[in-house]
């Protein structure tokens, strides 16, 4: 991830992670490949990498749209590489489900996912999901 993706994901500035980066004596991915053989990576060796990437963040439970941002990337891209490597990302029905599962009042989860309660109402209904018991 490039220092502009990591502020972004933890709500600081860019130049507070370069700051951060340089102090530690830390080297970007891309400087170290450039070290290695002088020769950019091909595009399948970025597609493998990336692709792993892609694994480890869904794994975390990143929707594709939270990846797609993270990485810094087209959305189109992630959905396409999603879908030939068979990679299952968290939906936004799997998060709702499960938070209404907990009890999670429709506001909440709206405020959470940062989305309308009237599509967390909207998905409630089509899906038929069932409240839990209030934690």
């Amino acid at each position: 991830m490039s220092p502009l993706q990591i502020a972004r994901l933890m709500g600081l500035k860019k130049k507070d992670i370069q700051a951060v980066v340089k102090e530690y004596g830390w080297t970007a991915k891309r400087e170290i490949e450039k070290q290695g053989n002088g020769r950019p990576a091909k595009p399948t060796e970025k597609t493998a990498g990336r692709t792993d990437e892609i694994r480890r963040l869904a794994s975390d439970g990143y929707s594709r749209k939270d990846i797609a941002a993270l990485l810094g990337i087209d959305r189109g891209n992630v959905d396409a590489l999603c879908r030939r490597y068979g990679i299952r990302t968290v939906s936004q029905l799997d998060k709702v489900a499960r938070l209404y599962s907990k009890g999670w009042s429709q506001v909440k989860i709206a405020e959470e996912l940062g989305v309308s309660k009237q599509r967390i109402s909207e998905i409630i209904k089509v899906h038929d999901l069932k409240k839990g018991a209030k934690p």
